[in-house]
């Protein structure tokens, strides 16, 4: 009987421990996360005081590789320096309705790929919110994205755009992105 009892307080002192130690681990795996997306319309949308907007969605498949795509996102956004403090940082992905998830390219060639694709021949960069001017209080920042995806999830996409200062929620764009075949 003894033995049942150190037994009993063994496990509850480990599951003390677990719960102590592992606690700040689970609270930093759900703020990582967007577990509650918002719904917004590719027109625009405010979460945290930050006005997102979908300006360009286009996608082109090659005809060497047909089952692939490359999709490109162009965000505008109206940032204030509330907004800034509050977002602290720019998380952009791509989802399908299978709960697959595509992060965007940052290689050198993807600065080259976001040019040919845009209407205007530039690229604006990654997703950032960091001020370009300390003396503006509101700005639009222009953001490219480049995604690789399979070609047959072009019709199933969901564009998640969140924060450090925003998570778990995000804000959720339905993308249809117009297709462009390359030769």
């Amino acid at each position: 009987m003894r033995q049942l009892g150190w037994l009993a307080s063994a496990c509850v002192l480990f599951a003390a421990v677990v719960a102590v130690d592992g606690w700040p681990a689970l609270r930093e795996l759900d703020s990582s996360r967007e577990w509650r997306a918002i719904d917004a319309a590719p027109n625009g949308a405010s979460l945290e005081g930050l006005q997102v907007a979908v300006e360009t969605q286009v996608a082109a498949i090659a005809a060497q590789r047909p089952e692939r795509a490359a999709v490109l996102i162009r965000l505008s956004m109206e940032v204030t320096p509330a907004a800034r403090e509050a977002w602290k940082d720019c998380r952009v992905s791509l989802h399908d309705t299978a709960g697959k998830v595509w992060m965007p390219l940052t290689s050198a060639n993807s600065d080259g790929a976001i040019k040919a694709l845009s209407p205007d021949r530039k690229s604006f960069g990654p997703c950032r919110l960091y001020s370009t001017d300390e003396r503006e209080n509101k700005e639009t920042i222009l953001a490219d994205q480049l995604f690789l995806l399979p070609a047959d999830s072009l019709q199933t996409l969901r564009l998640h755009v969140s924060g450090v200062g925003t998570r778990p929620r995000a804000l959720s764009f339905a993308i249809a992105p117009a297709v462009r075949q390359l030769p």
